[in-house]
């Protein structure tokens, strides 16, 4: 049986981009969607709740089915369900667990208050699986993917993540026909550059020289151009935005590792940092 990418469909959007997201994936990956679109209304006054409910639920549901099929017949295997659910992120996380789907694919909705997480964020924090989160207004229309890892890392599960993040950018790039550029970004204080301790072109060179048996296997194992691996010294999401802009991506792959509690509120992570910067689709890998 085909695995399946769950898709959450956003009714109020008019051009579909996570839902024809999805269906390039669906063949690059082999699978089919499952598409949910989520309704929750405050019904305070109304006499019958569940069968407002019911109407609400059964008119969305035929509204966009009728859209999907439109959109989707003959391009994809898919499947549709209408669900009224306050909490996306706890309903998606319960699926997650239940049907393990292979990813999961969200139109992107990029503001934060520092004590309020908004689905997005829940989703990535929380959810055992891959996450794509499509922008809906590109840079520019170049299709290249960008994978970012750790080319220095000495711990097994950060290389696994490295192989997982390397191995989907991969797939990604060969099914929409695109180049693949690999980012690496070196760990560096702007205050010692700005006191002139340290030396950012030199950093970098030296990075490079260090890791050049690392860059031909990986440059040999991707079959990708040696130029299209990228050694920058600075802040990890300011690089990686700056890296994605030059080589024309529009879809960035990152690994994730999960947080919890008040510091998964106050820290978030670089997945997340990046999501506010990057005007293309990002790919979320968890550890």
């Amino acid at each position: 049986m085909k695995n399946s990418i769950l898709v959450i469909s956003d009714h109020q959007e008019q051009n579909y981009t996570a839902i024809l997201q999805a269906a390039e994936l669906a063949k690059a990956y082999n699978c089919k969607l499952h598409i949910v679109n989520f309704c929750y209304e405050k019904l305070r006054g109304v006499v019958d709740i569940e069968d407002a409910q019911d109407l609400i639920v059964h008119n969305l549901h035929e509204l966009n089915a009728h859209k999907l099929v439109n959109t989707l017949q003959g391009i994809v295997e898919y499947n549709f369900e209408t669900v009224w659910e306050k909490n996306i992120h706890i309903w998606v996380n319960n699926y997650v667990k239940e049907h393990k789907p292979y990813m999961i694919v969200k139109t992107g909705h990029r503001t934060e208050a520092l004590f309020y997480t908004p689905t997005d964020w829940h989703i990535i924090r929380e959810c055992h699986a891959p996450v794509l989160i499509a922008a809906d207004k590109k840079w520019h229309k170049a299709r290249n993917v960008l994978a970012t890892v750790d080319l220095e890392t000495e711990l097994q599960d950060k290389k696994q993540l490295n192989e997982q993040v390397l191995k989907n950018a991969s797939i990604i790039a060969k099914q929409i026909n695109a180049e693949l550029h690999i980012c690496y970004t070196v760990p560096f204080s702007p205050l010692l550059r700005k006191l002139g301790i340290i030396n950012k072109d030199k950093l970098e060179n030296e990075h490079k020289a260090e890791l050049q048996e690392k860059l031909v296997i990986l440059a040999r194992s991707y079959g990708i151009n040696p130029d299209h691996i990228h050694i920058k010294a600075g802040q990890v999401d300011k690089v990686i935005t700056s890296v994605a802009a030059d080589c024309k991506a529009s879809v960035v792959v990152v690994g994730t590792v999960a947080r919890a509690g008040l510091e998964q509120k106050l820290l978030g992570n670089t997945a997340e940092s990046i999501l506010t910067l990057l005007k293309t689709d990002v790919l979320t890998i968890p550890a």
